[in-house]
């Protein structure tokens, strides 16, 4: 099976402590992500959320691989209900003077294969430029207003 993986780079207009309060803090995730109360950012720990699609609450799933503050967070995504398989999303800020750079990877796609086409590789992407490109941008903008 040959590997899926996406790639996605967004630079935004402000700091990189900025970003990663916004990409972090679940008061700011359920404003552009989704609702986690149970959110973590601890080696190991588990978190969970639901994204409501056609009727059916779906199940995600997430545990913690890799934290560096301010520069990367790395954790485990998995669709329990669809497949015991896992994929691994990192979300890297990299420093562009007063700009800051997301680059989000997702891979091991290909995991998902046969779960339905909402997991395919396609599907993640669009989902993955919607969120990063729309919901996150427009919280940030508001974010920059409100201060």
């Amino acid at each position: 099976m040959r590997p899926e993986t996406i790639h996605i780079e967004r630079t935004y207009p402000i700091s990189i402590a900025d970003l990663w309060r916004a990409l972090t803090t679940k008061e700011n995730m359920k404003e552009w992500f989704f609702e986690i109360p149970d959110f973590t950012m601890e080696i190991g720990g588990e978190f969970q959320f639901f994204r409501h699609q056609k009727q059916q609450n779906l199940l995600h799933k997430c545990q913690v691989i890799d934290v560096v503050p301010k520069q990367l967070f790395k954790f485990a995504w998995r669709h329990p209900r669809q497949t015991g398989e896992s994929s691994i999303v990192t979300w890297r800020l990299i420093p562009r003077g007063e700009a800051t750079t997301l680059h989000l990877t997702h891979e091991g796609l290909e995991n998902f294969k046969g779960a339905g086409e909402q997991y395919s590789q396609e599907s993640f992407e669009n989902g993955w430029n919607y969120l990063l490109g729309e919901t996150l941008s427009k919280f940030l903008d508001k974010q920059k207003v409100s201060s």
